[in-house]
């Protein structure tokens, strides 16, 4: 059986933002994209969540709005990119320093680059032994 290609969550306030987003991931890899705003994270259950491969999450100009849903992400083990389009976002982030950030305007080789580097690993199919 084939592994399912990445499922990429693009959590974002402006629509044509996600858009640009989802166009430039979707140049570059084989995936499949759901576009939300950041607040409609807060109905998905744990069995969705488990189902994103990597989460693009926009960060609001009150980076400390954010804190209790990054929290969720991680203990589902969801992968995260940062997004935002002021640097000032960077530092208010506490606790969360590791998780990369894509600055907006996107740049699409940097953006793709991150988004290939931050993918969930699936557990690879048991090789066929073709003696």
């Amino acid at each position: 059986m084939e592994p399912s290609n990445p499922h990429i969550l693009i959590a974002e306030r402006e629509f044509l933002i996600a858009l640009e987003a989802e166009y430039l991931i979707k140049s570059a890899l084989e995936c499949r994209i759901t576009l939300i705003r950041p607040e409609q994270l807060d109905q998905w259950d744990s069995a969705m969540l488990a189902d994103i491969d990597l989460c693009l999450l926009d960060v609001p100009l009150d980076a400390t709005q954010i804190t209790a849903r990054v929290e969720r992400l991680i203990e589902a083990r969801v992968p995260l990119l940062f997004t935002t389009v002021a640097d000032i976002n960077v530092g208010d982030i506490v606790g969360f320093e590791v998780i990369p950030i894509v600055r907006k305007p996107y740049e699409g080789e940097s953006l793709v680059a991150l988004v290939e580097g931050r993918l969930r690993q699936k557990p690879q199919p048991p090789q066929k032994d073709q003696n």
